[in-house]
């Protein structure tokens, strides 16, 4: 069964299709959840997540791309790409795709979006 997501940023709501980890697994059990994502490093934008989700046995991913969902633990960071980006030597968790066109959106926008995130029906 294909696990999903409802992802609202500043209102407009996208779905995403996530992958099948343990991370996915941690982080569904978090749901729902607020975040306000920063603007970081023209490329994304990420929250910091109160609970760490676990990434024991999941792989790992130097490169990121745009329309892309990651979890960097190094700052517990739920992060939503509008940029491809290869960032190593940092690694991060791929937790799956936002469905629609996400990219121009988070482009356009200004420093923080407001995020609702919640398991989709």
């Amino acid at each position: 069964m294909d696990k999903s997501i409802k992802l609202s940023l500043d209102g407009k709501v996208y779905t995403a299709t996530l992958n099948d980890n343990r991370t996915v697994e941690d982080l569904l059990t978090m749901l729902p959840l607020e975040l306000t994502l920063k603007r970081y490093a023209g490329h994304e934008y990420y929250g910091i997540l109160s609970q760490k989700p676990s990434i024991t046995g999941v792989p790992m991913t130097s490169d990121a791309h745009a329309g892309g969902i990651y979890y960097f633990d190094g700052w517990s960071a739920f992060t939503v790409l509008y940029g491809d980006a290869h960032i190593a030597p940092y690694e991060v968790v791929y937790i799956g795709d936002v469905n629609e066109d996400v990219i121009e959106q988070l482009a356009a926008s200004g420093s923080a979006v407001k995020a609702k995130i919640e398991v989709n029906p």
